[in-house]
């Protein structure tokens, strides 16, 4: 079962050791996967779905897992006794995950590219919505800082993977020709190793030790601890076998987000936290989403 995780494992050392030895080329990366890989899986993922009431209630469901997340991280960061800087970086980091560049690697790479629309009905309107929305009323809270509602609706809106969406919805309506699906399944599949790539060049080990304590409970919480008491929950009231069931768990057992801990640093909340907590998450990932798919299995 390790063979699936180790292609991830490579793109990420490639990314690394890229960055160590020519640059840091992340920023460019993360840039083509935002306007070009997430729209096009967006489109040839949701063209071909029938939207009906189940994809409203996974909505739901999947909303009800990320804002229970949020609660027991602020009930547990209010134990640890944080200063609010660091609560607020400590809840980021400890709710929202890596649901789109990582997350959808992992799916891919476990279940296969058509269980991935899932995973994009999971990160689209659950951890992307949720995060600048709610979480960014959180950084600005921990910071001391005040963020417009303006600026907020821009950062939906204008993000190109929902643009996408709302263009996708519109052209269910019509027949589209197969070279344009074609084009799009083939600029969808950039979206892993380019990802696990950029992630790689993102990663910083040299001050990883730095407020272990915090980044530790913080990445057991969001990567153990949560995705734990979910299977447990889905398997009172589901059957764990189904497919849907096992990406969801592992949508939810994802590392720190890369976008939660860009905001959370523009936003004036704790570096270190942020930076390590995706940095352990990451690594952490290999061996944690093994164990979980192994279970599942």
């Amino acid at each position: 079962m390790l063979d699936p995780v180790l292609p991830i494992a490579v793109f990420l050392l490639i990314g690394y050791l890229f960055k160590v030895f020519f640059q840091d080329n992340s920023k460019q990366l993360v840039d083509f996967i935002i306007y070009f890989s997430l729209p096009a899986i967006v489109f040839s993922k949701i063209y071909p779905l029938d939207l009906n009431l189940n994809i409203l209630w996974l909505i739901l469901m999947f909303n009800a897992i990320i804002f229970a997340n949020l609660f027991l991280s602020y009930l547990i960061g209010k134990l640890l006794k944080l200063n609010r800087i660091s609560l607020a970086t400590f809840m980021i980091m400890a709710t929202f995950g890596n649901t789109s560049f990582i997350g959808f690697s992992y799916i891919d790479a476990f279940y296969g590219q058509d269980f991935i629309v899932y995973g994009l009905i999971y990160d689209i309107f659950g951890s992307f919505l949720i995060l600048v929305s709610v979480g960014m009323i959180i950084i600005t809270w921990g910071s001391g800082r005040k963020n417009s509602i303006n600026s907020i609706f821009k950062s939906i809106f204008l993000f190109p993977p929902v643009i996408m969406f709302f263009i996708t919805i519109l052209a269910k309506n019509f027949e589209i020709p197969k070279f344009i699906l074609l084009t799009s399944e083939n600029l969808a599949s950039t979206l892993v190793p380019i990802a696990m790539i950029a992630i790689g060049m993102k990663l910083e080990l040299k001050n990883i030790f730095s407020k272990f304590h915090i980044v530790t409970i913080a990445v057991i919480l969001k990567m153990i601890f949560v995705p734990i008491v979910i299977l447990f929950i889905f398997n009172h009231f589901y059957n764990i076998d189904e497919t849907w069931i096992k990406v969801t768990i592992i949508e939810v057992a994802m590392p720190p987000m890369t976008m939660a801990a860009v905001l959370a640093i523009k936003g004036g909340l704790d570096e270190k936290i942020a930076i390590n907590s995706l940095v352990l998450g990451v690594i952490v990932s290999l061996f944690t989403i093994t164990l979980f798919t192994n279970f599942l299995a």
